[in-house]
């Protein structure tokens, strides 16, 4: 089999967020799934199903060095720039079947926009249970009208942390244990922190991503995440722009800048999340029957 490590999401000076994909028409079990996982360390590996895939719909399943997830941004992306380079897209759209059911992707020229599952607010958290996972102060943190923070998913839950400046995101660190028993207590992912200040001129959100529940400190590109920022803005902002393709930086504090791209879909209320990927590296895998 060939798997193939790419990093998605890279900005013009490089960055990205790395990913493995496997071509699997071996039929891995799913422990030997999880292992090749773990070998690998990225924080998702993607496995391709090519007995399963036709006609551009792929079936496509997620690991983390410690579990299966439904859904991955960055490592769909990386999955279907690799199709697409190796001639298997034949047109400007395919479908890509996950645990978080059939997606549209889209192909326009270097980016590829992945549609991600249907957003929802999982549940709305008090600021001090956040609070207890984050070092900045109170008046820092930004929440709604109801003085709650919400937990979005769009595949995968996360906390969407909003807060009030780029020097509150650059400085803010996580207690790492409360941050894993937050998570373990309410079922998430992790935490997305954004701010609507930015470095670059040209964005419209500078976001840093936790998650060391599933063994990831911090990440430098997401997919999922970033689509729950969108449902985020626009529940909150009546002036949101369904035209727009907005911009997302990440990774710029871990010298791994990379950005992220999103658009609502607005009559079938889809959020895709986008970027550019890039093939670093190819390699056999050997699996003894």
């Amino acid at each position: 089999m060939q798997q193939y490590i790419l990093s998605s999401f890279v900005s013009k000076s490089g960055g990205g967020n790395r990913a493995a994909v496997v071509f699997d028409d071996f039929g891995l079990s799913e422990q030997q799934m999880l292992e090749i996982a773990r070998k690998n360390n990225f924080s998702e590996t993607a496995f391709i199903d090519f007995r399963r895939s036709d006609a551009n719909r792929y079936n496509i399943r997620y690991f983390t060095p410690t579990e299966e997830v439904d859904i991955c941004g960055h490592a769909a992306l990386a999955s279907f720039h690799v199709l697409k380079q190796l001639g298997y897209l034949k047109d400007h759209i395919a479908y890509h079947r996950t645990k978080a059911g059939e997606l549209k992707v889209l192909v326009d020229g270097d980016i590829i926009l992945i549609e991600m599952k249907k957003p929802e607010i999982v549940m709305q958290l008090d600021k001090d249970v956040v609070l207890k996972t984050v070092d900045v102060n109170s008046n820092e943190i930004l929440t709604d009208s109801n003085g709650k923070i919400s937990v979005i998913s769009t595949g995968l839950k996360d906390i969407i942390l909003e807060v009030t400046c780029l020097e509150s995101l650059k400085k803010m660190n996580v207690k790492r244990e409360s941050m894993i028993e937050v998570c373990r207590e309410y079922n998430l992912i992790g935490m997305h922190v954004v701010s609507r200040e930015t470095i670059e001129k040209d964005s419209d959100f500078c976001c840093r991503n936790f998650a060391p529940a599933v063994g990831i400190d911090e990440e430098s590109a997401t997919g999922t995440s970033n689509a729950s920022l969108l449902y985020y803005i626009m529940r909150g902002d009546n002036s949101f722009d369904y035209n727009k393709t907005y911009k997302v930086e990440q990774g710029y504090f871990m010298n791994s800048s990379s950005n992220i791209y999103v658009k609502a879909d607005k009559s079938s209320k889809s959020i895709f999340v986008g970027g550019i990927a890039r093939i670093d590296n190819m390699e056999e895998i050997f699996i003894s029957h």
